[in-house]
């Protein structure tokens, strides 16, 4: 990168070795509403044609600046606030959405990262929002026990209306090594589709607005696998496939084009068909 472009630009250069950095002074500091602080310096590190933040703390993953879409300081500026404002509501929006799945919304007063727990059943996860108000879990542990995290894995919180759908969401993520077979947990409240025809019949509907969340649990190679589903709004529903390591593929889907679970894990595992075996609470399916 050229230095004089960066200081045409208004930006102060510095070489520290480990690559370019960039100051900017802003005319308009950015307000920390958590921190009641003001923000009125952002450094970035030159990367290419980009410029992307990295102090202080409340800039620290804002999308990067294209460096060909500025032509002044006051545009650098101008795509800054722009950033940060747009984190702000994200913060808010995911706040209010936390809150309404009974869930305390934590900001953190220098970095103004979004956080929530969530512990259920032996596994307390923390999530974390980015900058974009796409959550991760940023540490997993069950029992005591630290687990180990999938990688690269975000999640829109909104698609959850009830704090039961995200937890079973999460839940699956982490799905303990060596599943116990189905039989085994119905003791723990599962509850077969097999038995809900059964009491209600084939012709029981779920209604426009209702939740529906199903698991699955799966031996494929002698490794255990779980299939969740959770409606999201009408024929619209989310899946999540995960193994012992953590996720193996997770989407929304039209139930009218779902092609079933077996025929999606075996597309997946790229295994036929036939490798993959139903663990069911009842008696084993052909």
């Amino acid at each position: 990168m050229d230095t004089a472009r960066l200081k045409q630009l208004g930006l102060e250069v510095r070489d520290g070795g480990r690559g370019l950095t960039a100051l900017l002074s802003l005319t308009e500091p950015l307000d920390n509403p958590a921190g009641h602080r003001k923000v009125e310096r952002v450094d970035f590190r030159v990367e290419g044609e980009r410029l992307v933040p990295v102090a202080p703390p409340e800039v620290v993953g804002l999308r990067p600046i294209a460096l060909g879409a500025v032509r002044e300081a006051r545009d650098v500026e101008a795509e800054v606030a722009d950033a940060f404002n747009e984190h702000l509501f994200h913060v808010q929006r995911r706040s209010a959405e936390l809150q309404a799945l009974g869930l305390s919304a934590r900001v953190d007063p220098h970095s103004l990262v979004l956080s929530t727990e969530v512990s259920e059943h032996g596994l307390t996860l923390t999530l974390v929002a980015d900058r974009q108000g796409h959550f991760r879990v940023s540490s997993a542990v069950r029992d005591g026990q630290s687990l180990p995290l999938p990688q690269a894995h975000t999640f829109e919180l909104s698609e959850f209306r009830e704090r039961s759908a995200l937890v079973g969401y999460l839940a699956a993520l982490f799905g303990e090594q060596g599943q116990q077979p189905a039989r085994q947990a119905a003791g723990e409240g599962l509850i077969g589709f097999s038995e809900i025809v059964r009491a209600f019949g084939h012709e029981a509907l779920v209604p426009p607005r209702s939740g529906l969340e199903l698991l699955v649990l799966l031996e494929v190679e002698g490794k255990p696998y779980r299939f969740a589903g959770a409606r999201v709004a009408g024929r619209t529903f989310r899946g999540l496939l995960a193994g012992a390591q953590g996720k193996v593929w997770a989407e929304r889907f039209e139930l009218d084009d779902f092609p079933g679970v077996v025929p999606l894990v075996a597309s997946l595992l790229k295994v036929p068909a036939e490798a993959v075996k139903l663990v069911g609470a009842g008696p084993p399916q052909e």
